[in-house]
């Protein structure tokens, strides 16, 4: 009996994570193919794909699309490849379809859509159908952040979120604006003041201290232009996390503190004892002179 109460009790943490750990990682569905350049991949209605390009085969922006497709998928950089995911409607009916690939930024009809690759759509009952409408309707809005290459100068694009620690001091790099020497400065609630872009050339870059009493977390980066009308927009976007420059700052103002705490009390001490010895010192001396 023992025995059993005390595996029951080595068992139990475990399965209480795996009880919290299930409903959130069945949220959020995990792409059932990979969707990649030239090739068909077989599909069901509801099925989510990651459809992943590598370099030379599409461009960052780029939207890839299908008449089966739910909504179309906007490649973003998640390092060595650009992705993105999209899901097979509910309704599509049985066939080969092409995916469909749009530049990033082109505008008006196409009149050469470039086939990018193909999906082959299978059958499916109505019982099939009849889950997958109720699976959709619960999908939930993907996480836009990307990954660029650790080499790559920050940040390359708004959601292109690196992480650093507070207390540092980061360059922040612009390749978009050139001419605008000190016309774009930066504001951040991570950041312990404003940073202004300069440069006389094509690169902009500022540089900017992070706070240490920052709490760790994702941090939004405004962007002001001089003579600018209505709000700052988003421009960049950090993770913040906890840095030993902090923790040997917070240490050296404590001790700091705890100095001039301690001087301060000596300080007072000694006054106190000077004053004393001082009161002490004339009541003998009035004593001695009124036995005289």
């Amino acid at each position: 009996m023992g025995g059993f109460r005390t595996a029951a009790r080595v068992a139990l943490p475990f399965l209480l994570l795996a009880l919290a750990a299930g409903p959130a990682s069945a949220s959020v569905p995990q792409p059932t193919a990979s969707l990649t350049y030239g090739r068909v991949t077989s599909v069901r209605p509801g099925d989510t794909l990651s459809v992943d390009a590598k370099q030379g085969e599409a461009q960052y922006g780029d939207t890839m699309r299908s008449s089966v497709f739910l909504a179309s998928g906007e490649l973003r950089m998640m390092d060595p490849l650009l992705t993105t995911t999209v899901t097979v409607a509910c309704e599509a009916t049985p066939g080969t379809y092409p995916v469909l690939r749009r530049g990033a930024g082109d505008v008006g009809p196409e009149e050469h859509p470039f086939r990018w690759a193909r999906v082959r759509v299978e059958p499916a009952d109505e019982a099939a159908r009849r889950a997958c409408r109720d699976r959709v309707k619960k999908l939930p809005r993907r996480d836009p952040e990307e990954r660029w290459a650790p080499d790559t100068t920050w940040p390359q694009s708004e959601w292109d979120v690196r992480t650093f620690r507070a207390g540092h001091r980061i360059t922040i790099t612009d390749n978009d604006d050139e001419g605008s020497d000190g016309d774009i400065s930066l504001t951040s609630p991570a950041f312990a003041g404003r940073a202004v872009l300069r440069g006389a050339r094509a690169v902009l870059t500022a540089t900017a201290t992070l706070k240490c009493d920052a709490a760790p977390g994702l941090y939004v980066v405004h962007r002001h232009e001089v003579g600018q009308t209505g709000p700052d927009k988003p421009w960049a976007r950090l993770r913040l996390t906890r840095g030993e420059a902090c923790s040997t700052e917070q240490a050296a103002a404590h001790s700091a503190g705890a100095s001039r705490l301690g001087l301060a009390a000596w300080t007072v001490g000694g006054t106190l004892l000077a004053g004393v010895a001082g009161a002490l010192f004339l009541r003998a001396r009035s004593r001695r002179g009124n036995s005289a």
